[in-house]
């Protein structure tokens, strides 16, 4: 007999196994000694060898490649960049199920490029013509961006994406959608007839610093008439709402003499309120005009307007323009009123890069949990049996909003979560008969939505600790153009109304309080 050992023994990482011993037949005791002497050096030498591969430098490497993958919260406590951060959990672990599920045509939303996590935040206007939609950016800009028009007529008669370049110059449309950098892309699908009215006005940033940080959308004038309204050759409404889901911050103009809200208007302002609702903010405009009874019945006018289109029960804030140069032939109370409600918009528009990060972190976050619900949904409607075959009770289910509503309460039940996260009824009962046959529903694999539970539960979650050090960080870096938002051209009293908003305290001017009355 000698003693032999298996190859696979010597690759195991476990304990040594013991020697086989193996009987030879037909050979002596002497030839077992010679085959032992020869076979043990070789055996033991090659079990160094491998042990040593196992703790050298190969493990080294293998343990670098663990930790590139930042699968816990260590990891992602860590690396530098949040924004990409958050694009490579999107991408790895929400897209994969978004794909499967067909979410992005499902409820009709846009994809999260990479240009999105990239992009500066951008800040669109619009309203009805001649309301100061683009004098209001030239005074944000403090300088006028090529091809820009003023005038009482409708001038503005495409929509124009102001951004930081490397000289002043109009960009068409088709060459602005065509730059993958850009987050613009998407716009193509609205057709040549909007790219033609789609274009983008480049400036330096040396010459105008607020677009290092900042990026504006002017919009054409909202029509009042069919006849206008059926003239335009692109869905006004759909590139509206597009720009609207993407845009930071929405500022909606108003004129003291256009305070009727037309067909074409009401169904901007619907399409804003459905998902951009929370970062609207609505201005009357040019109400130096007015005299203070009438400024108080054109507010109240407003108001009312805006309570039939807009479907939460609380109303928002209204900012009071003037225009700047005729503040100086107003009463003191008035212009001290006038300069200190625009220190608080231009504060508006100052926080927005500072937001930035805390809104595409709280957007990712709310669609990765209606991403959850949907999933949970349709695993729940894969289950159902009934007497006629799963497919018949599916399209009956589908198609009534009760039976659907009873589905995602109980859906609720069960996972454990808000049955406000999920979609109304109805609006599910809608998306359903849109999306098709029953046969696209499919079931999801369980790997898939492991990693979405994981992005929502944990890596999320960490992102979002980082994202109060790193805006006070950028507050305390600076950011480009922040002085020119909140102070603005004007004199010294602009920058001293400024400076009372930004703290918190009341206008004053000549350092002399104003009453509460006088200010009224």
């Amino acid at each position: 007999s000698v003693l032999a050992t298996k190859p696979s023994s010597c690759a195991s990482n476990g304990p040594r196994r013991p020697l086989a011993l193996v009987h030879l037949q037909g050979q002596g005791r002497g030839v077992a000694g010679i085959l032992l002497s020869c076979s043990l050096p070789l055996v033991r030498a090659r079990r160094r060898r491998v042990s040593r591969k196992a703790e050298g430098f190969p493990a080294q490497i293998a343990q670098q490649i663990r930790q590139a993958f930042f699968k816990t919260e260590k990891k992602l406590k860590v690396l530098p960049d949040l924004l990409h951060t958050l694009q490579d959990v999107y991408q790895t672990k929400l897209q994969p199920l978004e794909e499967h599920l067909q979410f992005q045509r499902f409820y009709d939303t846009a994809e999260l490029s990479a240009a999105y996590f990239t992009a500066k935040p951008m800040v669109l206007v619009l309203g009805q013509y001649s309301t100061g939609k683009s004098t209001l950016i030239s005074q944000l800009l403090q300088a006028d961006y090529p091809g820009l028009r003023v005038g009482p007529e409708p001038t503005t008669d495409k929509f124009v994406a102001i951004m930081a370049g490397p000289s002043r110059q109009q960009l068409p449309g088709f060459a602005l959608c065509s730059n993958p950098r850009k987050s613009f892309d998407q716009l193509q699908s609205f057709g040549s007839s909007f790219l033609e009215r789609f274009e983008g006005a480049l400036m330096p940033e040396e010459e105008v610093p607020v677009l290092g940080s900042l990026s504006f959308v002017d919009t054409p004038g909202v029509l009042s008439g069919d006849k206008q309204r059926m003239g335009r050759s692109y869905d006004f409404e759909g590139v509206m709402g597009w720009f609207a889901e993407h845009a930071d911050l929405v500022i909606v103009l108003f004129d003291p003499n256009k305070l009727d809200i037309s067909d074409e208007f009401r169904r901007c302002l619907e399409a804003l309120g459905k998902n951009s609702e929370r970062k609207v903010r609505f201005v009357l405009n040019k109400a130096e005009k007015l005299e203070r009874f009438e400024l108080v019945r054109v507010f109240g006018g407003l108001m009312w307007s805006l309570s039939k289109v807009i479907s939460s029960p609380e109303m928002p804030y209204i900012f009071v323009s003037a225009a700047a140069e005729r503040c100086a032939d107003l009463a003191p109370e008035a212009r001290d009123f006038f300069l200190s409600e625009e220190a608080k918009l231009r504060q508006e528009v100052w926080q927005v890069p500072c937001d930035n990060t805390t809104r595409k972190v709280n957007d990712l976050l709310r669609r990765g949990r209606l991403l959850r619900c949907h999933t949970l949904l349709v695993n729940h409607l894969l289950t159902l049996q009934g007497p006629f075959g799963r497919r018949k009770l599916l399209r009956e289910t589908l198609a009534d909003p009760v039976k659907l509503g009873a589905a995602c309460a109980q859906v609720a039940q069960e996972s454990n979560i808000p049955l406000q996260d999920f979609p109304s009824a109805e609006n599910l009962t809608e998306l359903f008969r849109k999306f098709g046959d029953v046969k696209t529903i499919k079931p999801v694999p369980s790997s898939l939505f492991r990693a979405a539970e994981e992005a929502l539960n944990t890596d999320i979650p960490v992102l979002l600790e980082r994202v109060a050090s790193e805006r006070e960080e950028m507050i305390q870096q600076g950011i480009p153009g922040a002085d020119g938002l909140l102070k603005g051209k004007g004199s010294g009293h602009n920058e001293q109304v400024a400076t009372a908003t930004e703290k918190g305290a009341p206008a004053t001017r000549d350092s002399k309080k104003v009453s509460p009355m006088s200010q009224a």
